[in-house]
């Protein structure tokens, strides 16, 4: 006998069997090689980008170079030295494996002091990613800077647990923070950010009516959303590769259905809210098109939200993390824009006045800034 909480899983492990076995009549060697290749031709800038990336940070950090296409991790040590810190690792905020947390504490933190709290969620296309990559951690230093307790979050992923139960995880450790934080040296004021995947779960988190409770809707502040899917549906017609309709019922089985693709795109769930957002989007990415990050500040602007777009020259799905941290803009620009939002209390006046960038940018030319108020 079945029980019925388990039917998920061996839903989810169903499809990716029958995925495998289809894919066998050609060889999986084959087939992995051929959708690697497509992908890598597909989406060349994003993924050399990536590359370059890690080899600045192998050299910065001093780490060794893994192969290509493989992640490249952060060593605690070389973490706290950098970002001057005491980085207390992997606490649980549940019971599950990877349900699991990083804070840093800046060293120069009084004991009478109580920070607001950074959090970042990883991407990772809801199937992968991990809070220790150097991709995710680096710029920590540049949020301690700013006054801000860092927070790095993993979460569960698919085909462990499908969308329900990863966005369940990014729910309690919320949770979690809001009830814990102030034990290390932080306060209930929030700002949230995510990247790709974990932009489209932050999101979705504070749109969608009924995933926080209001106490810890109402102590978040700012949201930064950098490289999202938010229009899934839409999404779902971005790829032109080989097996296309194969990986989309993966796609579909990992959100639980076709029919949830438009409940769980952030984009149709916008209502007026006290958040200020900021997306940010690189101008040759391939992954998640601007046109994601256009449509859904178009709707927070439409419920008369505060929301501002920045489309980041010539970077890539990676390279709107790499200008966050002011060691590795060569621009210069985006990171002291980022330290600014950071710093200011969002509650006041100074988003109201239409052209809140202006003197931040240094030549004014280097980042775009798009649709701070709807045309007319």
């Amino acid at each position: 006998m079945i029980c019925k909480r388990h039917t998920p899983a061996l839903q989810s492990t169903a499809v990716l069997v029958l995925f495998f076995l289809l894919l066998s009549y050609i060889s999986l060697e084959n087939a992995a090689s051929i959708l690697s290749r497509k992908l890598q031709e597909q989406f060349a800038f994003s993924f050399w980008e990536n590359e370059r990336m890690k080899d600045e940070f192998a050299r910065f950090f001093g780490l060794k170079r893994p192969e290509t296409g493989k992640p490249l991790f952060m060593p605690p040590p070389i973490l706290a030295d950098y970002a001057e810190a005491l980085v207390y690792k992997d606490i649980p905020y549940g019971k599950k494996k990877g349900q699991t947390l990083d804070i840093l504490v800046p060293l120069s933190l009084r004991s009478d002091e109580k920070l607001p709290v950074f959090v970042f969620v990883h991407g990772g296309t809801w199937i992968g990613g991990s809070k220790d990559e150097v991709l995710y951690s680096h710029f920590a230093r540049e949020v301690l800077k700013a006054g801000y307790l860092f927070v790095s979050l993993d979460y569960r992923v698919y085909p462990k647990v499908r969308f329900s139960g990863i966005l369940g995880d990014i729910r309690q450790a919320l949770l979690w923070l809001f009830a814990h934080i102030e034990e290390y040296g932080g306060r209930k004021r929030f700002v949230l950010c995510g990247h790709s995947a974990g932009a489209h779960l932050v999101a979705l988190a504070t749109v969608q009516h009924g995933v926080l409770p209001e106490d810890v809707l109402q102590s978040i502040t700012q949201v930064f959303l950098l490289s999202g899917p938010y229009d899934l549906p839409a999404y779902d017609e971005t790829l032109d590769i080989p097996f296309k309709n194969l990986i989309r019922q993966v796609f579909f089985d990992l959100f639980e259905g076709r029919n949830n693709l438009r409940e769980l795109s952030p984009v149709f769930q916008v209502e007026h809210t006290h958040i200020v957002y900021v997306l940010v989007v690189g101008e040759r990415d391939e992954i998640t098109p601007r046109e994601q990050s256009e449509k859904l500040v178009t709707k927070l602007l439409e419920k008369n939200n505060i929301a501002f777009l920045f489309v980041v020259p010539n970077a890539g799905h990676g390279g709107t993390l790499f200008v966050l941290n002011s060691d590795f803009d060569r621009e210069g620009a985006f990171a002291s824009i980022f330290r600014t939002l950071l710093e200011r209390k969002p509650e006041t006046s100074w988003y109201n006045r239409g052209e809140p960038w202006r003197g931040l940018t240094g030549t004014g030319t280097s980042y775009c800034h798009f649709l701070s108020s709807l045309p007319g």
